[in-house]
């Protein structure tokens, strides 16, 4: 910096205030700094500037995994938000690990990132509230009643709703045997899903049958769908519908009721949760919930500036934000639909 500041002619502090855009300075000064660092090659070190300012400018956001299509859209939109712009944004895969996410939430990010984005999965609030908050984080996903009074911010995803939509969906074109392709383990979203599609049945009058809902193993993985639809298909159990879990469990399922000769929609209407890319280009292209990651992104993003902005990330109250969602009504669960047909929550 020193030797910029030099070639331009001005003190090394000006050299700061033009770099990082603070305190007063001309254009023409503004110029003549430029000009010397493009003109020497100069790099900002931001650990260096890190260490001076207890500020890294970058962020973490926790994800189980990215090969799963919803994670890696909603990655893509983290790093688009315009809340983002200045902020660099490190994507960490903690592959459903218990001691990976104890990890991010405790120490091991602390030098590193300003906060954390973090989507749980082998922790439930139970594992994670216990941890010692180092860092401002935002969770993605339903607000548990005991972290009422900590320093925790969430952003809710819609599961129950969007998947009692979804069902409510299926009911109004006269299916009346829906079955489900779900992860059923409370507090996760598959068990929040679980709960809308039974209350959807409740709503209108259809007992719920135990024996039309089929556990999945993985839901991240298309395999997973194509086996959860083949168990179902082998009991001989009689369905005209099918709630999936997320699209992945949907398009893997999608293609076995094809391989096994059952129309969608004629003999089983299909609908799934996530509204991936490939839902539009499935065949039939699939109704999904679409619980608008931008949104879910965006949301995120500005809680956890604000409160790594904070001069005291903890003495902010925990707050909490919806994204709301989105039922996209596409041809594989109604035949005369040809083009989507938003319903907004």
């Amino acid at each position: 910096m020193r030797t910029v500041a030099e070639r331009a002619g001005v003190s090394t502090k000006t050299v700061s205030n033009v770099i990082n855009g603070t305190g007063s300075f001309s254009p023409e000064t503004e110029h003549r700094v430029r000009a010397a660092v493009e003109e020497l090659g100069y790099q900002i070190n931001p650990f260096a500037r890190g260490l001076r300012s207890q500020r890294t400018g970058t962020i973490a956001l926790v994800l189980p995994n990215v090969y799963q299509p919803f994670n890696a859209e909603l990655a893509e939109q983290v790093i688009r938000a315009p809340e983002t712009q200045g902020l660099k944004v490190v994507v960490e895969t903690t592959r459903g690990d218990a001691d990976r996410e104890r990890a991010v939430l405790s120490t091991s990010h602390k030098e590193l990132v300003d906060g954390v984005i973090y989507v749980p999965q082998a922790l439930t609030p139970e594992d994670y509230l216990p941890l010692p908050l180092t860092q401002p984080t935002v969770i993605l996903g339903e607000r548990p009643a005991q972290a009422a009074g900590l320093s925790l911010d969430y952003v809710e995803i819609a599961d129950e709703q969007g998947a009692h939509a979804a069902v409510a969906h299926l009911l109004a074109q006269g299916r009346r045997r829906i079955a489900a392709l779900c992860e059923q383990a409370e507090p996760r979203a598959g068990g929040r899903r679980l709960r809308g599609y039974r209350r959807a049945l409740e709503d209108a009058g259809v007992a719920y049958d135990d024996s039309l809902v089929i556990g999945v193993d993985n839901a991240d993985l298309w395999s997973s769908g194509a086996g959860a639809v083949a168990r179902l298909l082998r009991t001989r159990v009689r369905f005209d519908a099918l709630f999936c879990y997320n699209d992945v469990v949907a398009i893997g399922a999608l293609s076995v009721l094809a391989r096994n000769g059952v129309a969608v929609p004629d003999d089983v209407a299909l609908a799934g949760f996530d509204d991936i890319e490939a839902a539009r280009f499935a065949s039939p292209p699939l109704t999904t919930v679409d619980p608008r990651r931008e949104s879910i992104a965006r949301k995120a993003v500005s809680l956890l500036r604000s409160r790594m902005d904070a001069e005291d990330f903890r003495a902010l109250p925990g707050r909490c934000d919806s994204a709301g969602f989105v039922l996209r009504v596409r041809r594989s669960s109604s035949a005369t639909s040809d083009t989507p047909v938003d319903s907004s929550a």
